[in-house]
């Protein structure tokens, strides 16, 4: 599995956990609707950087290739481009704000003293923006990647020009799924500590008055991708 897969996977639970942020908003469910809307605003924040970082590492490991490597000016001029005219950068950032900007409205009209209304618009505009901005970071993400393999197909060509039977071991690393099956150790994890939070700071110990969704969901669905990149790196290892 490559990165975008795992962003394909990450991202199809972005609109769910914003829809039923919002049904959940609609029933009246306030303690309910704040558990949802608190997992949804961290989840999709967390999805936005993950792409934002993924790019901006690999854009970094491009170019120290390019030091170390002569892959010639025309992956240098092609890198150049991708970063100045892909949008995915702004998209995201925007998707993460309007969702953490609606997430804190939720207090509108106790905490600012504001009209309801103005929270359902700014969740309406979270769930417009992930619309618009998760295909468009999805293209940028695929077109990164074509240009990572191209580059490592041409390193992959000196080094075999360079000396014969060559084992390839200075060869750039695209992807690992070790810290794939870490994160998603990470993500297992950290799903409880909202709940947690909710529970004991909250409610003060009185667990029976918050739910374990999300967290429970968000919990499984670490554990998956930690599974599925065990097995990856395992059978990458025979």
């Amino acid at each position: 599995m490559r990165m975008v897969h795992y962003f394909t996977g990450l991202a199809a639970l972005v609109l769910p956990a914003l829809l039923g942020t919002a049904w959940t908003g609609f029933r009246g469910a306030g303690e309910t609707h704040v558990g949802w809307g608190l997992f949804a605003a961290v989840y999709t924040a967390g999805v936005h950087t993950l792409l934002i970082l993924f790019v901006l590492v690999t854009g970094r490991v491009l170019k120290e290739a390019m030091i170390a490597r002569p892959l010639g000016p025309e992956f240098l001029a092609e890198l150049n481009d991708f970063f100045a005219r892909k949008k995915a950068y702004p998209f995201a950032v925007l998707a993460a704000c309007i969702t953490a900007t609606a997430a804190v409205l939720g207090f509108a009209q106790r905490g600012f003293g504001l009209p309801v209304w103005i929270h359902w618009s700014a969740g309406f505009a979270a769930i417009a923006a992930n619309l618009w901005a998760i295909p468009i970071e999805f293209r940028a993400l695929r077109e990164n990647q074509l240009l990572i393999d191209r580059a490592a197909l041409e390193l992959d060509r000196m080094d075999r020009e360079r000396a014969a039977g060559a084992t390839g071991a200075d060869a750039v690393e695209v992807h690992d799924p070790r810290n794939a099956a870490r994160w998603g150790l990470i993500v297992a994890i950290s799903a409880w500590f909202p709940y947690l939070y909710w529970a004991v700071v909250v409610w003060r110990g009185d667990f029976s008055r918050v739910s374990l969704h999300p967290w429970i969901e968000a919990s499984i669905a670490g554990l998956a991708i930690h599974f599925f990149a065990s097995r990856e790196a395992r059978t990458a290892r025979r």
